[in-house]
C-alpha cells in the first residue's frame, strides 16, 4: 500500500465545490510513472494550491483510491477514481494550512514543497502518519505553530532521540578520553603519543582524514611546550576567550596543526557540562534553523564568537528546555547531547527545500546497486532514498579527494592494494551526484528494478544503522526490466557507475524503461508542448532578482525583442539569461533555446552564412548558427525561440551581423523587410521571424573590449545586473548550503565594503567593476565556512583586485585583511 497527496489548482477548476458536491472523484494522474503503484484503498490527501489567494492552500480532504487508474481517450490522460471520506475546505472546518505545514519541521520537507507544480505526490509512511495525526486532531497544527522554534524542533527530536543515540557510541569513547586527558597532574607528564591521541577524537581534523590518529603530524617543538600550552588553555586564570586566542595565535602557546576549530572542540570536550561545541553544524543549527542571534560584531575573533555562542545558548535556556521536552537520553554530560540535537537539526533541516530542476541541461545518469543482492531495495523504495555502504568511512563530506578516501579504506581494512572502485563510488556519491540527476537501480548484471530523480544533496544520517550516506529520490518507474542488448553486454558490476558518457548504452536502458521524461542524444525527445511551466515564482527561486525587476526585464524583452544583460564579473548574467528565456516563454523548454559565445575571431560566415572547406576538397556554402535558428523559428510560428549570445561585445559586431543588423529591430521582423544575404542566390531572401528573441550578455569590467557601436546599441534594451549581496534570496541560498547566519552577514559586509571601494574609484573603475555574488554561490554544502571563504578570496577575488589596483598593493592587502 502507498500513500499519496493529490493537488488541485483553484485557478483551473472549482475544487471546493467539486469536493462539496461529490463523494466519488475523478483525479488526473499527471505523474504517469505512479499509475502502476496506485492500488485500491491507498489513502490520498487532497491538497488545494493557493491559486490566486496567497496562504489559502493546504490539505482540504482525505480520501482513498476506489478504482485503478484508467486512460481517458477523449482527454488523452490517465485518471483515477477516489472516494472522499472527509472534506474540510475552510479554516473553520479544520483544513491544514499550507503555510502552517511548511512551518512545522516534520511536514516542512513534504515532497509537495520540493516540486510544487505536480499533481500527484507519493508519501513515505512517516510523512503519511504525521499528516494523519494532524488531520485527526483539528487545531493541533495551529497549537504547534504557536510554539517557539526551539520547542518545535525539540518535540520533533523527542520522537527520534532514542534511535539517534543508538548510533552514537563514539560519544562515550570520546568523553572517556577527554576526562582522562584533562587531568592536570597527567598533563604535566604527558608524552607525545598521548597528545597524538587527540587526532582520533577531534572532528575538526576532518581535513586530514587519512590518518586521524596522527593528525598532529610530527612533534614540532619540545614536549614541555605541548604540556605547558595545554595547561595554559585549560587551567590558567585568564578569561577563556583570551586563552583561546593566545593558544591559537601566540607563538608561546601555538601548536602546529591545532587551529581555532580544534581549540573550540577541545574546550567543549574537556568541559562538556559548561560548553557546547562550536562547529559548522552547531552554528547552522543555532543561527539558521533555531534562528537565535548570538550578537556577533564585526571584528570579533573566533574566541569572541565562541563565548557569545555559549552565552546565547544560556540566554535561550536550551539546556532547560531540552531536559523538559526531550529528557536526558544518555549518561553523558548535557552539552554532548545538545550537540547531537544540533547535528540532528543540521542533517534533517539544515538545507532549504529547493525546487528540483526539470530537464536541466547537463543532468547525469547513474547506475547504482541497492546493496548486496539488492538487500537495501525495500529501504530505498519505501523511504524514497538511495544510499551507499562503507559507513566506517563516516561522513563523506570530510574527504576532499578520491585519494583521501582510498587511503582511509586501506588504513581501515589493512589492505596493500588500492580499493579504487570503492573509493570512486563514495567520492562520486558525495561530490559528483547533483540534485536533478537520474538514478537507475540494478539487480545483478541484467536486471533493472527502478528509475528515479535525485531530489536532495548528500547527507550523513546517524540515525540509520548502516548505509548512512544518503540522498533523497523521487521514484519515476518501479518494475523489472531485463537488459539484453544486441552486443550481449551486461550492466556494469561496480556499485556506482556514471552512465552519462556512454550514450548508446544509456539509450538502450532508457528505451527499455520507456522513459518519457529525459532526453539524450539519439533518443526521441518528448514533445516540447509537454515542457513544464515556468512561473515568476520559479524564476525568483533561482535568481537573485526582485519580482519588479523580473517583470521589467520581461517587458523590455517583449518590447525590443533584443536584450543585453550587462554587469561586472560574477553576477550570473548567463545563468539569468537562460532563466529569463524560460520565464518569458512560460515553460522550461530547452529545445527552443540556443546559446553561443562571441569572440574576436567570430565572423559573419560563422553566424549567418559563408563558404567553408569540405572533406572532399574545395568549398561549399554553409548556413551559420543564426541562419539555421531563424529558419527553425520561421517553421514554428506558434512558439517563441531564444538565442543567447554570451560575451556579445567580444566580437566585431558590425562584421558578424553584416546586412542583418537592420533586421533585428523589433519593427522589421517580417518578410516585408527581407534582404539578400552576401553569399546567397539572387532569388533567396532572408528575414528574422517575429517569434525570435535575442538575449546577449556583456562583462562591463573587461578592459580589452571595445564599446558596443551605436548602431547595435539602439537596437537592444540594456539591463544592468548588479551584485546581490544585500538580497534576502542570496542569504537564503547561502543558508541552504550550510553557511551560518552570522557568517553570511560577514560575507555581505566584507564584499559590500570591497565593492564600495571599487565604485568610489571613479577614475579607473566604477560600478561596472564590482565583485559579483556568483563567486560565493557554492554548488555543494560547505563543511568549513571560514576555509571556503578564504579560498574564494584567495583564488577568485584577490586576482581581480590586484588587476584593478596593480599599482597599489597596500590597498589590496588592507581590503583582504579586513574581509
Amino acid at each position: 500500500m502507498s500513500n499519496w497527496i493529490f493537488q488541485g489548482n483553484p485557478k483551473h477548476f472549482d475544487i471546493d465545490t467539486y469536493l462539496h458536491e461529490n463523494v466519488l472523484l475523478q483525479w488526473d494522474v499527471r505523474q504517469k510513472h505512479f499509475k502502476d503503484e496506485m492500488q485500491i484503498n491507498d489513502p490520498v490527501f487532497i491538497w488545494r494550491s493557493d491559486g490566486d489567494q496567497k496562504n489559502s492552500g493546504g490539505v482540504i480532504g482525505l480520501s482513498h483510491i476506489a478504482g485503478l487508474p484508467q486512460y481517458d481517450e477523449e482527454r488523452e490522460c490517465w485518471t483515477v477514481q477516489l472516494r472522499l471520506q472527509e472534506q474540510r475546505i475552510s479554516p473553520e472546518l479544520g483544513m491544514l494550512h499550507r503555510y502552517e505545514l511548511k512551518d512545522w519541521p516534520e511536514t516542512s520537507i513534504l515532497p509537495i514543497f520540493k516540486i510544487n507544480q505536480n499533481t500527484n505526490y507519493k508519501l513515505t509512511d512517516n510523512e503519511y502518519e504525521t499528516l494523519l495525526e494532524l488531520w485527526k486532531t483539528p487545531g493541533l497544527l495551529n497549537e504547534k505553530s504557536s510554539m517557539s522554534n526551539l520547542e518545535k524542533y525539540l518535540h520533533v527530536f523527542r520522537k527520534q532521540a532514542a534511535k539517534w543515540f543508538e548510533s552514537c557510541d563514539f560519544l562515550g569513547e570520546n568523553d572517556t578520553f577527554f576526562q582522562t586527558f584533562k587531568d592536570p597532574n597527567r598533563l604535566k607528564v604527558m608524552e607525545w603519543i598521548d597528545f597524538q591521541g587527540l587526532g582520533k577524537h577531534i572532528n575538526a581534523f576532518v581535513s586530514m582524514p587519512l590518518a586521524r590518529g596522527k593528525a598532529l603530524g610530527n612533534m614540532n617543538g619540545p614536549i614541555e611546550k605541548y604540556r605547558s600550552s595545554f595547561q595554559y588553555l585549560l587551567y590558567d586564570k585568564a578569561p577563556l576567550a583570551e586563552r583561546m586566542k593566545r593558544f591559537a595565535t601566540d607563538e608561546k602557546y601555538k601548536l602546529f596543526g591545532i587551529g581555532n576549530s580544534s581549540v573550540s572542540e577541545i574546550i567543549g570536550s574537556v568541559f562538556p557540562d559548561e560548553y557546547c561545541f562550536y562547529n559548522q553544524r552547531d552554528k547552522v543549527a543555532v543561527e539558521n534553523i533555531l534562528l537565535f542571534d548570538p550578537g556577533y560584531a564585526r571584528g570579533d575573533s573566533f574566541a569572541d564568537k565562541f563565548i557569545k555562542f555559549q552565552n546565547c545558548l544560556k540566554k535561550e535556556d536550551v539546556v532547560g528546555k531540552y531536559i523538559e521536552i526531550v529528557g536526558k537520553q544518555t549518561k553523558l554530560p548535557i552539552y554532548l547531547e545538545i550537540d547531537q540535537f544540533f547535528s540532528f537539526l543540521y542533517v534533517n533541516y539544515g538545507k532549504k527545500v529547493e525546487a528540483v530542476p526539470v530537464n536541466e541541461p547537463n543532468v547525469q545518469h547513474w547506475l547504482l546497486a541497492a546493496g548486496e543482492n539488492s538487500d537495501q531495495w525495500e529501504d530505498f523504495r519505501d523511504n524514497n532514498l538511495i544510499a551507499i555502504g562503507w559507513s566506517e568511512l563516516g561522513d563523506l563530506q570530510q574527504y576532499q579527494s578520491k585519494q583521501e578516501i582510498t587511503d582511509k579504506l586501506k588504513e581501515l581494512h589493512n589492505v596493500p592494494h588500492n580499493p579504487t572502485n570503492v573509493a570512486l563510488a563514495n567520492y562520486q556519491f558525495v561530490k559528483d551526484m547533483k540534485v536533478g540527476d537520474y538514478v537507475i537501480i540494478k539487480k545483478g548484471k541484467r536486471t533493472i528494478i527502478a528509475y528515479g530523480q535525485i531530489t536532495s544533496d548528500y547527507r550523513y544520517d546517524l540515525a540509520r544503522s548502516n548505509y548512512k550516506s544518503v540522498r533523497s529520490v523521487e521514484w519515476l518507474s518501479i518494475g523489472t526490466w531485463n537488459f539484453s542488448p544486441i552486443d550481449e553486454s551486461t550492466l556494469a558490476t561496480k556499485t556506482l557507475t556514471n552512465l552519462t558518457p556512454y550514450e548508446d548504452y544509456l539509450k538502450e536502458i532508457l528505451v527499455l524503461i520507456e522513459n518519457p521524461i529525459v532526453t539524450i542524444t539519439g533518443v526521441e525527445p518528448p514533445s516540447p508542448d509537454d515542457a513544464p511551466p515556468y512561473s515568476l515564482e520559479q524564476l525568483l527561486e533561482e535568481v537573485f532578482l526582485s519580482a519588479d525587476q523580473s517583470e521589467e526585464i520581461k517587458a523590455a524583452l517583449t518590447f525590443k525583442k533584443n536584450l543585453i544583460l550587462q554587469g561586472p564579473p560574477g553576477v550570473g548574467k548567463t545563468f539569468v539569461a537562460k532563466r529569463l528565456a524560460y520565464y518569458h516563454n512560460g515553460v522550461r523548454d530547452d529545445s527552443r533555446i540556443s546559446m553561443i559565445q562571441f569572440h574576436q575571431s567570430y565572423s559573419y560566415e560563422d553566424f549567418i552564412q559563408g563558404y567553408k572547406p569540405v572533406v572532399s576538397g574545395g568549398f561549399a556554402l554553409k548556413n551559420g548558427i543564426f541562419y539555421d535558428f531563424c529558419q527553425k523559428a520561421t517553421k514554428d510560428p506558434d512558439h517563441n525561440y531564444y538565442l543567447i549570445i554570451d560575451e556579445i561585445n567580444r566580437g566585431n559586431l558590425s562584421k558578424i551581423f553584416g546586412e542583418v543588423m537592420m533586421l533585428i529591430e523589433s519593427d522589421k521582423r517580417s518578410k516585408a523587410y527581407s534582404v539578400k544575404l552576401t553569399y546567397s542566390d539572387d532569388s533567396e531572401q532572408f528575414y528574422i521571424p517575429v517569434n525570435l528573441y535575442l538575449i546577449g550578455t556583456m562583462n562591463t569590467a573587461d578592459r580589452s573590449l571595445a564599446l558596443v557601436d551605436y548602431a547595435l546599441r539602439r537596437r537592444f534594451a540594456f539591463v544592468s545586473i548588479e551584485p546581490a549581496f544585500g538580497t534576502v534570496s542570496f542569504k537564503e541560498f547561502l543558508q541552504s548550503k550550510g553557511i551560518s547566519q552570522g557568517f553570511i552577514q560577514k560575507i555581505v559586509t566584507s564584499l559590500n565594503e570591497i565593492n564600495r571601494e571599487i565604485t568610489e574609484d571613479r577614475v579607473n573603475l566604477g560600478k561596472g567593476y564590482e565583485i559579483g555574488h556568483s563567486y560565493f554561490c557554492p554548488y555543494e554544502t560547505i563543511m568549513d565556512e571560514e576555509v571556503w571563504f578564504r579560498r574564494i578570496l584567495k583564488l577568485e577575488v584577490e586576482p581581480l583586485l590586484r588587476e584593478y589596483w596593480f599599482d597599489d598593493e597596500d590597498k589590496v592587502r588592507n581590503l583582504l585583511e579586513r574581509a
